[in-house]
C-alpha cells in the first residue's frame, strides 16, 4: 500500500514558476506542468498586447518546491511573457503569445485565422521535472551500459566493497519533455466544422530502476540504477463535426507512435556471488525497457433529439495497439549457455478495444424525468502464446524445460444497465434514484466473472436562496463466481511441472488470498454538500463523504476499508475591494489486510485438517495489518485593493500528512512482526503578492513565496548506499526544503 505522503506529494506539493503575467495566472509561482496551465484568457479586453518582463531570486537549490517549474536552481532568473494580437474586422486576425521565457517551462503559438471561418496555430510546449538528487551511484558509462570503475572491490555483500565510498558521483535526475504542435480549424459551412492536430514530442533524461542478478526468486543481488529516458511520439488526429437541428455528430480519427531510442539498460554486477561468469568483473546483467508501439483508433459521439422530451446520447470507440518489437535475448551476458532459443523474433501483438456507451433521455411528465443507459467495454487480445525458457536473472544457466513460462492474454468484457429516475418536490427539491447493473468477464483471471448491483438515492433540496444541501447514499453489492485461485498457476507454467506438482500446491497466491478487485464486497457510502449564504458578502460550505467497503468473503487479502472526507470553507467580501476565505479539510483512509507465512516444499499444503498442520494449512500462522492515511490541509487567502491603482493578495497554505501501518499479534511463536515506523509530511507555504497600477497602461507586481517541506520518510531515513547487504541503493535523505522566492516584474499593455 502506498503511504499517504507520497500521494500528497504528487498532487499538492508540484512546485512553482514566478511567472508575473498580470490578470493570467492568479498564481505567480503556479506550477507549469500540463494539467496545471492556466487557460488562455485576454489580458484586458481594450489592449491589443501585453509585455511582462520579471525577475525571479529563488534562494536555495530545491527538487520539491522546483519539481516541475524550472525555478529548481539558486539564483536569478530573467522572465518575460508577451501576449499580442491584432484583429482586422471580419477580415483576418493573428495572435502571438509566450510564456515563461528564460525557463525550462517555456510556451508558445502563433495563431492566424479568418474570423469564423479558419484557424491555423503552431506552437511549441516545453517541460521539465526534477527529481530528488541527493542520491549517488557508483556506476559509469553510456546511459544504456553501465559499468564500474576500474578501482571496484567486489563483495558478496554492499559491506565489502572497501571502495564504495571513494566512487560514489551524484547525478541529474531530470526529465525534459520538448513538443511542437501544428493545428487547423476550419468551419466547412453552418453544420460542418473541420479539425486536425498535428504533435511531435520528445522526452529525455535520467529516471530509476531496480535490478537484481539472481538464480531464484529466495535470494538476488540487487541495484539501483539511473535509466536512461530517450523517447519520441508522434500523435496525428482529425475531426469532423456535424451541428444540425436535431442531429449533433462528432468523428474522430487518432493515430500514434511511441519510439523509445533504448531497447535494454545494463550493468556491470558489483556482487560475487554466483561463480566467475556472473560476478565481477565478467558477469553484466539487463533490464528490457519501453518497447515501440502505435496505437490508432476511431471515435463517433453524438447526440440526437427526437422531440423536445426525448434525447439520446452515445460514444463509440474503436482503438488498436499494436507492439512488434524485435525480442530481446535471454541474456545479456555470453558466457550463460543457451540450450533452446526463443520462440520467435518479434512479439507480434495486438490489443482491440471497443468502448460504447448510450443513455436515452425522457422528461416524461414535468416533474418526472427518466434515464436508461448501457456501456459495454470490450478489450480482446491477439497475441501469440509462447513458452519461453528463461534464464533467471541473468544468474545461471538456461532453466530446465518443465520450467518453461508462457505469457498469456487477458480478454476483458464489461457491461451496464442503468436506470435513474429524478422528481421535483415542493420547496425546490428533487428525489432521485439511481439503479446500475455491471457484469465484468474476464479471461485468465482467478475470477472468470462478477456482478455487482448499485444503488444510489440522492434528494437535493433549497428552499431558500441563500440555502441548499444534498445528500446521497449508495449501497452496492459485487458477488463473483468461484475463485480459482489455481488460475494463475495454470496460465503460467508448463504442463510437464503442473502435472509433478501436487493438486493442493498449484498456486503462487495462497488460496485463501483473494484480489480484491475481484472479490465480493459490499460498499455503503454517504454524501452530504452543504451550501449556505447567511447574509450579504458572506459564504460557507460543507462537505462530507463516508465510504466502507466490506470484503465478506475474503479470508486474507484486503478485507475491510473505509475513508472519511471533511472539507469546510467560508468566505466574506464586506465590499468590492476586499475579500477573505478560509477553507479546512480531513481526510482518513482505513484499511484492514491478512497474510498466511509458510514456506515450500512440505510447509505448502494449505488443504491439511489433521495435526500436525503444515505453515499453509495453519491459521495460528496469519498476520493482520491495520494501515491508516491521514491528511490535514488548512489555508486562508486574503484579497485587498485599498485604492484603485494599488492592490494586495496573500495566500496561506498548510499541508500535514500521516500513514502508519500496525501488525495485530500472531499466534504462531517463530513469528513477531514489528510495525512500520509513521511517515510523516509536512508543508507550509505562504504567497504574498503586490501590485501597483503606476499608469493606465504600466504596472509593476511583487511577488513573494516561502515554501518549507518536511518528510520523514523511514524507507529513506538514514539508508546509505550500502545500508541493506543484498541492495545498492542510491543512498538519497528525505526532503526537508526551505526556500525563499522574490519575484519583480514589470507589465506593459498597449492598444
Amino acid at each position: 500500500m502506498k503511504p499517504a505522503g507520497q500521494g500528497y506529494r504528487q498532487l499538492l506539493l508540484a512546485a512553482f514558476a514566478c511567472t508575473a503575467t498580470g490578470a493570467v495566472a492568479e498564481d505567480p509561482f503556479a506550477p507549469l506542468a500540463t494539467e496545471t496551465r492556466p487557460l488562455a484568457t485576454r489580458w484586458q479586453t481594450d489592449y491589443r498586447g501585453a509585455l511582462d518582463l520579471g525577475l525571479t531570486y529563488a534562494s536555495t537549490d530545491t527538487f520539491m518546491a522546483g519539481q516541475y517549474n524550472g525555478l529548481q536552481e539558486q539564483g536569478a532568473t530573467l522572465l518575460g511573457n508577451l501576449d499580442w494580437r491584432q484583429f482586422n474586422g471580419t477580415e483576418s486576425y493573428w495572435q502571438v503569445s509566450l510564456s515563461d521565457v528564460g525557463l525550462d517551462t517555456r510556451k508558445g503559438e502563433i495563431r492566424w485565422g479568418l474570423p469564423g471561418r479558419l484557424s491555423v496555430t503552431i506552437g511549441f510546449d516545453s517541460q521539465l521535472q526534477v527529481r530528488n538528487d541527493s542520491g549517488m551511484t557508483p556506476f559509469r558509462g553510456s546511459d544504456t551500459e553501465l559499468i564500474l570503475p576500474a578501482q571496484w572491490v567486489t563483495g558478496q555483500t554492499t559491506g565489502e566493497w572497501t571502495a564504495l565510498a571513494d566512487n560514489l558521483r551524484q547525478f541529474d535526475r531530470e526529465l525534459e519533455r520538448n513538443s511542437w504542435h501544428l493545428g487547423l480549424e476550419a468551419q466547412l459551412d453552418e453544420q460542418w466544422q473541420l479539425t486536425s492536430s498535428l504533435r511531435y514530442s520528445t522526452r529525455e533524461g535520467t529516471g530509476d530502476v531496480g535490478a537484481a542478478i539472481y538464480v531464484d526468486a529466495a535470494a538476488g543481488d540487487a541495484v539501483l540504477l539511473p535509466a536512461p529516458i530517450d523517447h519520441r511520439t508522434v500523435d496525428i488526429d482529425t475531426t469532423l463535426a456535424y451541428s444540425g437541428t436535431r442531429l449533433h455528430l462528432q468523428g474522430q480519427l487518432s493515430w500514434s507512435e511511441f519510439d523509445n531510442r533504448d531497447r535494454q539498460l545494463s550493468w556491470q554486477n558489483p556482487f560475487n556471488s554466483y561463480g566467475p561468469d556472473v560476478s565481477y568483473p565478467a558477469g553484466t546483467g539487463a533490464v528490457g525497457l519501453a518497447p515501440d508501439n502505435t496505437h490508432s483508433s476511431a471515435r463517433l459521439d453524438g447526440r440526437y433529439r427526437f422531440s423536445r422530451t426525448l434525447q439520446l446520447q452515445f460514444d463509440a470507440r474503436l482503438a488498436l495497439a499494436e507492439q512488434d518489437q524485435e525480442v530481446l535475448p535471454y541474456s545479456v551476458n555470453p558466457a550463460l549457455e543457451v540450450q533452446q532459443g526463443l520462440p520467435r523474433e518479434r512479439f507480434d501483438g495486438e490489443v482491440t478495444t471497443g468502448n460504447l456507451r448510450a443513455k436515452l433521455h425522457w422528461q416524461a411528465t414535468r416533474k418526472l424525468k427518466l434515464e436508461l443507459g448501457y456501456t459495454l467495454r470490450d478489450r480482446d487480445y491477439d497475441a501469440p502464446r509462447d513458452g519461453y525458457r528463461y534464464i533467471p536473472g541473468d544468474g545461471g544457466s538456461q532453466s530446465r524445460p518443465e520450467l518453461t513460462v508462457y505469457n498469456s492474454t487477458h480478454d476483458l468484457r464489461t457491461q451496464a444497465i442503468e436506470l435513474a429516475a429524478d422528481y421535483r418536490l415542493p420547496l425546490r427539491s428533487k428525489l432521485g434514484l439511481d439503479y446500475r447493473f455491471q457484469e465484468v468477464t474476464r479471461e485468465n483471471a482467478a475470477t472468470e466473472e462478477t456482478q455487482e448491483d448499485r444503488y444510489t438515492l440522492n434528494y437535493r433540496i433549497q428552499p431558500w436562496q441563500s440555502f441548499r444541501t444534498t445528500l446521497e447514499l449508495t449501497w452496492a453489492d459485487r458477488a463473483a463466481d468461484t475463485y480459482r485461485w489455481d488460475q494463475s498457476y495454470f496460465a503460467l507454467l508448463d504442463a510437464a511441472l503442473i502435472n509433478d506438482t501436487p493438486d493442493s500446491q498449484r498456486f503462487i497466491n495462497h488460496p485463501l488470498l483473494s484480489q480484491h478487485y475481484l472479490a465480493n464486497r459490499e460498499q455503503q457510502q454517504a454524501r452530504l454538500d452543504f451550501n449556505y449564504l447567511p447574509a450579504p458578502g458572506w459564504s460557507f460550505n460543507l462537505n462530507l463523504l463516508l465510504r466502507e467497503d466490506d470484503f465478506d468473503k475474503s479470508e486474507l487479502g484486503l478485507t475491510e476499508s473505509t475513508f472519511e472526507s471533511l472539507q469546510i470553507s467560508a468566505g466574506y467580501a464586506p465590499h468590492k475591494s476586499l475579500y477573505f476565505s478560509v477553507h479546512g479539510g480531513v481526510d482518513i483512509y482505513d484499511a484492514e489486510q491478512g497474510g498466511r507465512a509458510f514456506r515450500g516444499g512440505q510447509e505448502k499444503n494449505p488443504f491439511a485438517v489433521t495435526s500436525p498442520l503444515p505453515q499453509a494449512s495453519d491459521p495460528s500462522r496469519n498476520w493482520r495489518l491495520a494501515s491508516r492515511d491521514e491528511s490535514l490541509v488548512l489555508g486562508g487567502q486574503l484579497q485587498w485593493q485599498p485604492h484603485e491603482k494599488l492592490e494586495f493578495a496573500l495566500d496561506y497554505r498548510y499541508v500535514d500528512t500521516d500513514s502508519t501501518q500496525d501488525f495485530g499479534q500472531v499466534a504462531a511463536t517463530d513469528l513477531n512482526p514489528a510495525n512500520l515506523p509513521t511517515v510523516d509530511t509536512r508543508l507550509h507555504q505562504l504567497d504574498a503578492t503586490g501590485t501597483w497600477h503606476w499608469q493606465e497602461a504600466l504596472s509593476l507586481r511583487l511577488n513573494y513565496r516561502y515554501y518549507r517541506y518536511q518528510s520523514n520518510d523511514w524507507a529513506w531515513r538514514g539508508v546509505e548506499a550500502d545500508t541493506i547487504d543484498k541492495v545498492l541503493t542510491f543512498g538519497q535523505h528525505n526532503p526537508n526544503e526551505s526556500a525563499h522566492y522574490v519575484g519583480l516584474s514589470v507589465l506593459y499593455r498597449w492598444q
